[in-house]
C-alpha cells in the first residue's frame, strides 16, 4: 500500500487519464496542476485570462479543502504562464486568495497549455 492518499474530489475537474487530483504524504498535500476549466469537465472557462486564473484557483482551492487543507496553508506555488506579460494581472488576482505571508512562488512562461489555456497552476500545502 502507498505512503499517501489520494485525493478526489468532484468539485474540480476529475482527471480523465493518469494522474491524481492530489497526493497526501503525511501532513503535505501536493496537486497536480490545474488550469481555469469547468469542474465538469466542459472545457477552459469564458471571460478571459481573470476569469480563468480565478477558476484555476477555485479549482486548487476545493481539492485543497476535500484533502483537508486551505489555500491558507499553502507554501509553494508554480504558475505557468503562455504570456508572461500577463504576471502583473495574474498577481493581483493570486493576491486575493493568498495573504502574507504569501508562499513561494515559482512563475514560468510557456509555449501553450491544454485547451488553449492561458495559465495554470499546481501548489504543496501543509495539512490543517
Amino acid at each position: 500500500m502507498p505512503p499517501f492518499q489520494v485525493i478526489l474530489t468532484d468539485s474540480a475537474p476529475v482527471p480523465s487519464s493518469g494522474y491524481s487530483q492530489a497526493l497526501r504524504w503525511g501532513d503535505m498535500i501536493v496537486t497536480s496542476g490545474y488550469l481555469g476549466t469547468h469542474p465538469d469537465g466542459s472545457g477552459v472557462v469564458k471571460g478571459g485570462f481573470d476569469a480563468e486564473v480565478r477558476q484555476a484557483l477555485d479549482n486548487i482551492k476545493a481539492v485543497l479543502e476535500a484533502g483537508g487543507s486551505s489555500m491558507a496553508n499553502v507554501v509553494r506555488v508554480n504558475v505557468s504562464l503562455t504570456d508572461v506579460n500577463r504576471f502583473a494581472d495574474m498577481d493581483v488576482i493570486f493576491r486575493e486568495y493568498f495573504s502574507d505571508p504569501y508562499p513561494t512562488r515559482n512563475t514560468i512562461g510557456v509555449k501553450e497549455l491544454w485547451g488553449g489555456a492561458q495559465v495554470g497552476f499546481d501548489v504543496w500545502a501543509l495539512v490543517e
